[in-house]
């Protein structure tokens, strides 16, 4: 584990795919955030609750609540500057992620550096 990232620095990872989801865990965990993760909207907005995440890393496609309904959500509870970085398989993916004022975002399926450094331009500009 490396030591330049505050243990208390939380995540949140929302991803219906589980082995994806798995792996951003495990490789956001690798680099020192504590993470937790979530598979549908419903479950992403009690986790949310309990662990108040620094970033979001959604999914815009979801079961129970859509990905754009969990970013409502959560803009309501921890305000605009939550920093969300949006993933998609979709298309569509820029104009997803303006609809859900993610900061960025990242087409599936893509390179866990891209990733990584995505997550730690979010921290740094808006966590």
């Amino acid at each position: 584990m490396t030591s330049h990232v505050e243990e208390q620095t939380r995540l949140l990872v929302v991803d219906d795919d589980h082995d994806l989801c798995a792996v951003m865990q495990s490789i956001l965990e690798d680099e020192g955030y504590s993470v937790e993760a979530a598979g549908d909207g419903l479950a992403a907005i009690g986790a949310a609750e309990r662990h108040q995440p620094r970033l979001v890393v959604l999914d815009i496609t979801l079961p129970g609540a859509s990905g754009p309904e969990v970013a409502r959500r959560l803009r309501q509870a921890y305000g605009p500057r939550l920093p969300i970085l949006a993933v998609t398989a979709d298309g569509s993916a820029a104009r997803k992620a303006h609809e859900v004022g993610a900061y960025a975002y990242l087409r599936k399926p893509f390179e866990l550096r891209d990733f990584l450094d995505v997550v730690r331009r979010g921290l740094e500009e808006y966590g």
